[in-house]
Parts: C-alpha cells; structure tokens; sequence
C-alpha cells in the first residue's frame, strides 16, 4: 500500500497520519509475507492498532471543532473498523497466521482505510478548507 498525493485531504496534522497508516499498513503486509511468525505479525499488528486509535482521536477532534456535521457517520466508521480489526486480532490469537487470515487483514486494512480516506475523510477535508477560507 503506497502513499500518494491523491489520499490528500488538505489537513497537514490529518495527511501526515494517514500517511503513516499507509506505511503501517505496507509494514505489515511485508511482514505477512516475509514469513514472520504470528507473534510477530501480531505485534506489528497491535503498533498499528495503537496508531488507528490516536488517528481516529484526532481526526474526531478536528471534527468536533470545526462543527463537521458528518462526525457521527465518521465516528461509525470508526467503531466498525475499530471492531473488525479487534476481530482480526482474535482470528489471529485464536487460529494462528492461516492463509486465509493472512489474506484477510492484508485485503481488508488495505480496502477498508483506502475507501475511508477518499471517501469520507476527503468529505471532512474539503469542508475543513472550505470554512478556513
């Protein structure tokens, strides 16, 4: 998963986090197929986990200060992504690194924050700029 100027919402503090999340995100699918074992992959796995948190935290929080009225849609994003990769975690502690699985986080984290960041958060950034002129 590479980062490129078109994932750009105009948020300096928001793209340099989303830029990071894209470089977490190529870690771990380099990882998956380096041949690490589990307890590496879920290590890396939980780094980026911490990561999304801190991200989703200030993303919401330059929402709630602009008075961005998609913040609750934003916000069940969040949550749902927040849950399916918590359930990531427990396939992989359950089960260990299958294949299936394996393919799974990769295909999943790399669709899931692509379509968020050009979908919703380029939403949030284009009304971010438009009320900051």
């Amino acid at each position: 998963m590479k980062w490129s100027n078109e994932y750009r919402i105009g948020i300096a503090a928001i793209d340099a986090q989303h830029k990071r999340l894209f470089e977490l995100i190529q870690e771990l699918t380099e990882a998956l197929h380096s041949g690490l074992r589990g307890s590496d992959v879920a290590r890396t796995l939980e780094a980026l986990d911490q990561y999304k948190t801190r991200h989703f935290q200030l993303e919401e929080k330059y929402m709630r200060e602009s008075g961005y009225p998609g913040l609750e849609e934003q916000q069940k994003a969040h949550v749902y992504f927040g849950r399916r990769f918590a359930q990531l975690q427990d396939s992989l502690k359950d089960s260990g690194l299958t294949l299936e699985l394996m393919n799974s986080i990769q295909d999943e984290l790399s669709q899931w924050v692509t379509e968020h960041v050009t979908g919703l958060d380029k939403k949030f950034g284009k009304f971010y700029q438009d009320r900051s002129q």
